[in-house]
């Protein structure tokens, strides 16, 4: 309130001190244009050269931003545009995610004008083609894309490998696979395409190597890798020179009861008659599991190699229910002379699981005490339950 108030004093007297100074001398100003002219005083002609330039101006102003007019126009309608294309974008990629593949195809290509694109429209676009099952149309959406430059080349040549892939197309993955940069093959996208192209083509040395970097990415369902790698993995078991060292390389998860390698791994050591082998790796295996198809694998073992179980048999004894490591025990001890240990571990082993073998190994066993006639009533025995 003060400085308005000091305001309006010094305005007063500006004022005042311009009123007197004006009635004193107003001057005089005559200005001649040929025959023309103009005679007024120097106030007047002052006041009117300012509103003069007031009006200016306000006339540039005005000018100024009409002229603005058509560019705010324009980026409202820009603006307008680049909503619509984030909306249909919006719409494509949510479909694509619920899998509506029709829907994401059709909204991802109405990107309007190339500006109002992204590199995942062509892409996407491709991919929903792709899911469902037509492949060749893919195809052409990839090369429309390269063509007008939309996306990366090597995104273009990924989504391709997964098109020739999806159709099993072996050899031109292979060829556009080629195509990539050593920088692009290392990505977690390219391994995960090169160890489907490697399954395809049996390839399972790469796909092995592979594998883990592609688990570690989660770049594949783990029930598909889980696939690659059992089958990778009883392949390579198949087809090498030394099993054992192919088995110790095999992950853990392939090792436990119930998967397949243990078994192929005994089945090969056995046609290849690697009986030292056989006898390493039973005892190395007796040392953490006890299961039907090791002890079975026992049977197998020569008399010089089987002698050496005989500790890795015993701890399991208790464990096992179907009497098969007493019945290896009772072939121990008959390898080394002890008749009556032989023939309780037989009637043991009979007494666990009254099976053929069982009862056969111990009329042998009576047999060989000159106990024929329990023998010949144990095989009598053995034989009625058969039939």
């Amino acid at each position: 309130m003060t400085r308005f108030s000091l305001y309006l004093v010094c305005s007063l007297i500006l004022g005042a001190v311009l009123v007197n100074a004006i009635s004193q001398d107003p001057g005089y100003l005559l200005v001649t244009w040929g025959d023309w002219q103009v005679e007024t005083s120097v106030w007047l002609a002052l006041t009117a050269l300012i509103v003069s330039l007031l009006l200016l101006w306000l006339a540039l102003r005005a000018l100024r931003t009409t002229l603005r007019v058509p560019r705010a126009l324009g980026r409202w309608l820009g603006l307008r545009s680049a909503r619509g294309a984030q909306r249909r974008a919006d719409k494509g990629f949510t479909a694509f995610f619920q899998g509506y593949w029709d829907v994401a195809e059709k909204a991802l290509k109405k990107g309007g004008v190339a500006d109002d694109q992204t590199v995942l429209h062509p892409l996407y676009a491709a991919l929903a083609a792709l899911h469902r099952g037509e492949s060749a149309r893919a195809l052409k959406l990839l090369e429309q894309a390269e063509t007008e430059g939309s996306a990366p080349a090597s995104l273009i040549t990924m989504v391709r490998v997964e098109c020739y892939l999806d159709a099993r197309s072996t050899d031109e993955a292979q060829r556009s696979l080629e195509q990539l940069s050593t920088s692009d093959l290392k990505t977690p996208r390219a391994k995960a395409l090169r160890s489907e192209l490697a399954y395809l083509q049996r390839d399972w040395q790469p796909l092995i190597e592979l594998l883990p970097d592609v688990r570690r990415a989660r770049t594949a369902p783990d029930e598909q890798i889980k696939v690659w790698e059992r089958e990778g993995w009883i392949a390579l078991l198949t087809q090498a020179d030394d099993a054992v060292s192919v088995w110790k390389r095999a992950p853990d998860t392939l090792k436990p009861p119930g998967q397949p390698l243990w078994t192929l791994l005994l089945n090969v050591l056995q046609q290849g008659a690697q009986w030292d082998v056989l006898q390493k790796v039973l005892q190395e295996r007796l040392q953490q599991y006890c299961e039907p198809v090791t002890l079975e694998a026992l049977s197998c073992l020569p008399d010089r190699q089987l002698v050496k179980m005989k500790k890795a048999i015993k701890r399991w004894c208790d464990e096992d229910s179907e009497g098969r490591c007493q019945a290896a025990l009772a072939r121990i001890a008959r390898l080394e002379g002890d008749a009556e240990a032989e023939a309780d571990l037989w009637q043991e082993a009979h007494a666990h699981h009254p099976s053929a073998a069982h009862a056969a190994g111990w009329a042998d066993c009576l047999r060989n005490q000159g106990k024929e006639l329990e023998a010949s009533a144990l095989e009598a025995e053995a034989l009625s339950a058969l039939r």
